[in-house]
């Protein structure tokens, strides 16, 4: 193994900045400066963002800019001096530094990919061949550069197929290990059986590419002579914590799918990014998306990202056609091919219309589904509105009881709520006089019927949000009821205030539920 393997990056190492300045200036490589302060270009990196707070590579053309204004200078000064042996190194120089402007070499054309970059991205296509990976395409040595090779928080979203965890999650990793041994990476993903894969994969490109493994297991892998606390590459679960790692690179690898986005996952895949980017800012995000609320589309128009979808790779695309005529869900083809999320019709009230005001002279009818203290206690209210109904709402974060006071009577005897039906699934008819009694002490003449629901709650709440252009949400409801009804979904955590809503339909004959 290379003596790079045995470099201890604990060892704190200093730059004197004046003398990286000159050496710059002077055109030499990073690779030299690192060494005259002997260290790594990965050190001096780091050097250059806890010293001077910038990344190397803004300060880096600035630096090599003067030391070709200090080239012009001196051939200006021999031309005046006049010297045959000064004048031709001056020339030289000139062509070497100056190569576009060198009449005896044309320049290259506009656009022209950088050899130095197609020379690396020739050494990773042998890396894959070693590994026995099929060759990347141009798409894919783009996703491996994009995610490995970046200082900030980004994101790469590609259409399905195009082997996105296969070039720059696991062979990318392999890669950037390969080429500097002291780098360290933590990947998460949402199964063990997943990271065990991956790991798996990483170690056997390593090995076939010559790099010894002192270690190896279904959650880590450290090269030879690899030193310090973090290993080489580790693989977590989104439960996982990051309590007791320091990597220098963090990829979140598929952390959601559309198997599982219920709005709990979601709420964890968030935590876990949040507590990734506190330990380490260079973090990539992989996927695609798969929600109007997931992590990607919260993060879309915040970070820098890189998008291919559908087209991009003619070689890897997918049948779209037959897979609409197969009936495979629009929604599905639009977000995991194309990368769009639709924006109509993505929860189940989207459609649902603004009430600015509540209709004036209108009796209407409310519906409460009681709580026993654990969750949401729903009250809707329904009156006709137009061809549709109007509709407002409140939850409470209390049982049933604690909520019959003098501000709920208040408000049902301004709505001229003429009738109330009370869900007795959980309570019994014991809560029945209670309301009766409660009512009449506040002075108020409200017919309470008692219901006992046996229908499907999420069919209910589907058949509601199939009327939902028809029904208009009063900007009088409170907030938890607001959010519940328009982000309801299947699997939601609050579902009350939807159910309450669907039940108070059902009741009066505006929708049907099943059994």
């Amino acid at each position: 193994m290379s003596s790079r393997y045995k470099l201890d990056p604990n060892a704190k190492k200093y730059v004197n900045w004046n003398e990286f300045d000159k050496l710059v200036s002077y055109q030499c490589t990073q690779a030299e400066i690192a060494s005259f302060f002997d260290m790594t270009i990965k050190t001096l990196k780091k050097r250059c963002l806890e010293d001077l707070g910038v990344p190397l590579s803004s300060i880096w053309d600035k630096r090599q800019l003067a030391g070709k204004m200090r080239l012009r200078k001196l051939q200006f000064s021999l031309i005046e001096k006049g010297g045959s042996g000064s004048a031709a190194m001056a020339i030289w120089l000139d062509k070497k530094m100056f190569p576009n402007e060198n009449p005896d070499k044309p320049a290259p054309p506009e656009n022209q990919p950088d050899p130095l970059l197609e020379l690396k991205r020739e050494d990773f296509r042998e890396f894959c061949d070693t590994a026995q990976y099929p060759r990347p395409f141009d798409v894919q040595l783009e996703m491996r550069e994009f995610c490995l090779d970046g200082v900030e928080p980004r994101m790469l979203l590609g259409s399905r197929g195009y082997g996105k965890s296969d070039y720059a999650t696991v062979l990318g990793s392999a890669y950037k290990i390969y080429t500097d041994p002291l780098t360290t990476i933590v990947i998460v993903s949402k199964s063990r059986t997943r990271n065990a894969a991956m790991i798996e994969e990483i170690a056997t490109a390593l090995k076939a590419n010559g790099v010894e493994l002192d270690k190896q297991n279904s959650t880590c892998i450290r090269v030879k002579g690899h030193v310090g606390k973090d290993h080489s590459v580790e693989v977590i679960t989104i439960g996982s914590s990051f309590r007791g790692r320091h990597p220098d690179l963090v990829i979140m690898d598929d952390p959601v799918t559309e198997d599982d986005v219920s709005p709990a996952m979601r709420a964890r895949v968030k935590r876990k990014y949040d507590e990734a980017f506190k330990l380490c800012t260079n973090i990539c995000i992989i996927g695609q998306p798969v929600h109007a609320d997931d992590l990607y589309e919260e993060l879309r128009p915040k970070l820098l990202k890189r998008e291919y979808p559908h087209g991009m790779i003619p070689e890897l695309d997918e049948d779209l056609e037959a897979m609409r005529l197969a009936g495979v869900d629009p929604n599905t083809i639009s977000m995991s091919y194309h990368l769009k999320v639709p924006k109509d019709g993505a929860m189940i009230f989207s459609n649902l219309r603004e009430l600015e005001a509540w209709p004036e002279n209108s009796t209407a009818v409310a519906w409460m589904d009681p709580s026993d203290g654990g969750d949401f206690t729903a009250i809707t209210i329904v009156t006709a509105f137009g061809q549709g109904i109007a509709a407002e709402g409140r939850c409470f974060k209390k049982a049933w009881f604690h909520c019959i006071d003098t501000e709920l009577i208040d408000w049902l005897k301004s709505r001229n709520v003429k009738k109330l039906a009370f869900e007795t699934n959980a309570t019994g008819d014991h809560a029945i006089i209670q309301l009766r009694q409660a009512f009449k002490k506040g002075g108020v003449d409200i017919g309470i019927v008692k219901r006992y629901t046996t229908t499907n709650k999420h069919s209910d709440i589907v058949a509601a949000g199939s009327v939902s252009h028809m029904i208009h949400l009063s900007k009088d409801s409170d907030s938890n009821y607001t959010k519940q009804v328009e982000k309801y979904e299947l699997k939601a955590k609050n579902d009350d205030a939807p159910d309450s809503l669907a039940r108070c339909l059902k009741w009066i004959g505006y929708i049907k539920g099943k059994k």
